[in-house]
């Protein structure tokens, strides 16, 4: 399960900034800090069945490393998650699965059967969604590439990433650039994802970001189907 606050920022100056501050350090306890190059692909069927049921199939590649395949389900919505500031804005969970793989194709049956080993979200949810594109062709409807930092810290009994992403959403030749901090919870308790996010919001020109990367490039995807 994928439980994450998405927080949009003005200029790569200012997110970059905002994990230098005294408040940001004096908060929380830095455990590692790395920077990587992400490339990612979006797959769907010619007439978007994943995208019609929410769910959406990446291929990640970071640069110089393996392939990841990952499955997301519909994001639901954390109610009463500390400040009211950022209730029903940005904090979310999912059920997710992520797949090392040396391959760039995404392929249904292969992926469920790795996954069917793995004991972390419900595998009936990914049957579920899965099986009724697994015998169709799969091409590639959007991409996203960023630089993201990732930052692995500690915060109240709470361990979580805190990633800077620099980059872009692309569909078609239409873009969005990317300038946001996604704070994802490893392990302990989701409320503590809002309360490192508003302490955030209190110091920086910030605002819960509603729409995933993904989310981002159906809508440019969907502009210029519409022109």
């Amino acid at each position: 399960m994928e439980t994450e606050l998405k927080l949009a920022f003005d200029s790569e100056e200012e997110l970059c900034a905002s994990v230098e501050q005294p408040w940001f350090l004096d908060s929380v306890e830095i455990e590692s800090e790395k920077t990587e190059e992400y490339e990612n692909r979006y797959v769907d069927t010619a007439d978007m069945l994943m995208q019609a049921s929410r769910t959406s199939l990446r291929v990640r590649h970071v640069l110089g490393q393996q392939y990841i395949h990952t499955v997301k389900t519909s994001p639901v919505t954390i109610k009463g998650a500390g400040s009211a500031s950022l209730e029903h804005q940005g904090l979310t969970s999912r059920c997710e699965w992520n797949i090392p793989s040396d391959s760039p194709v995404f392929d249904i049956s292969w992926f469920l059967d790795k996954a069917s080993s793995m004991k972390d979200d419900p595998y009936e949810i990914l049957v579920s969604a899965l099986i009724p594109a697994r015998d169709r062709e799969l091409i590639t409807v959007c991409s996203t590439a960023f630089r993201r930092t990732t930052i692995t810290v500690r915060f109240e009994n709470a361990v979580m990433e805190v990633c800077l992403d620099i980059g872009k959403c692309m569909a078609g030749d239409r873009f969005l650039p990317i300038c946001e901090m996604e704070i994802e919870l490893i392990s302990g308790e989701w409320s503590a994802v809002s309360d490192l996010g508003s302490i955030i919001c209190e110091h920086c020109r910030c605002h819960p970001g509603i729409l995933s990367k993904y989310a981002r490039c159906m809508k440019l995807l969907n502009e210029a189907e519409h022109e």
